[in-house]
């Protein structure tokens, strides 16, 4: 190994399994990389969360503050209300921009500018449909999004897109009605995530510092993975209408080929045991799905083959990513 070669937690591994190191060398040794968070780095995130905290539970109070006095309250104590506190929290958050607190600000001012468009409709009954809420809601504070570079900010609007085109295709659409159009719209889901989940590799990738946190690609590729997984399972449930559905098949093998690709790339590209594990998950679903389908499952001996499989599915999974954690 050359002496420029970064440390990694599978050299100290190596070097332990050898016994040149001892245990408390080890450990000593994945703090000093940031594998094993010290006493600085901890205080750090509970810093961080108890202000997320902070303010989630004050964007809360506002919320159900509004629900408890809605009838009491005048129509200009409404919106005087949510506009005084839009434009504190935005004066606030230009000052203090790139720090925690005046991200966070920033992230409070973004949910109660949904909160003031929902009390808009609610005032006026304009009557519009709740899907265009959500994406005006998403337009409005795209331009914050930019100029935050707030991972969490980025996450809610990942968030509000993803309930808009939900609510669209369930208002306009009517999915409920028809299993294809069901189909397509696990599939336009899948589309936004993966689209959300590769930037964030690229930025990952580039040193973009504030889309560095691992906590955020996690939720990317559950949201990803969960898009693909449930119209896999029902194709596998319905199998018997392939053939009038191709778009069943279509997106069986599509499930096949991501699972496939996110096996080799968190394995061998950027070595991810969560993002493994959840790959791993998945396939558990899949096979126990296919199992579930050929089993008669009228009879309590088929229920008990189905759980004898999954503990062995998840015995296979954990030895397979133990091995690859020291490996």
């Amino acid at each position: 190994m050359s002496l420029d070669t970064p440390i990694t937690p599978k050299h100290l591994y190596s070097l332990a399994r050898a016994k040149i190191f001892s245990p408390n060398a080890l450990e000593y040794a994945l703090r000093r990389i940031g594998t094993v968070p010290d006493a600085r780095a901890w205080r750090h995130f509970i810093d961080k969360l108890l202000l997320l905290l902070g303010t989630t539970l004050l964007l809360a109070g506002i919320l159900f503050f509004f629900a408890y006095n809605w009838a009491d309250l005048s129509r200009l104590m409404k919106f005087a209300v949510l506009e005084c506190g839009i434009l504190s929290m935005a004066i606030f958050a230009s000052w203090q921009l790139r720090h925690l607190s005046g991200q966070a600000a920033l992230l409070a001012a973004a949910v109660l500018l949904g909160i003031l468009l929902a009390v808009y409709g609610q005032t006026y009954q304009t009557g519009a449909d709740a899907f265009s809420l959500f994406l005006t809601w998403a337009i409005l504070i795209l331009p914050w999004v930019l100029v935050s570079q707030f991972a969490p900010l980025w996450l809610l609007l990942l968030f509000l897109l993803n309930l808009s085109l939900i609510l669209y295709w369930q208002q306009m659409i009517q999915f409920y009605y028809s299993d294809e159009q069901r189909t397509q719209l696990f599939l336009l889901v899948f589309i936004l995530n993966t689209v959300a989940l590769i930037t964030w590799e690229y930025a990952y990738r580039k040193g973009v510092i504030w889309l560095q946190g691992k906590w955020l690609s996690g939720i990317l590729f559950a949201a990803m993975l969960t898009a693909i997984i449930i119209p896999t399972v029902f194709a596998i449930i319905k199998f018997e209408d392939w053939q009038a559905k191709p778009l069943f098949a279509i997106t069986t093998l599509l499930y096949i080929s991501v699972t496939a690709l996110a096996l080799w790339y968190y394995l061998y590209r950027r070595r991810d045991l969560l993002l493994l594990a959840m790959s791993l998950f998945g396939v558990i679903v899949v096979f126990s799905a296919m199992f579930l389908r050929v089993l008669p499952i009228k009879t309590p001996i088929s229920w008990l083959i189905l759980a004898l499989l999954v503990i062995g599915q998840a015995t296979l999974a954990s030895q397979w990513l133990r091995k690859q954690s020291h490996g």
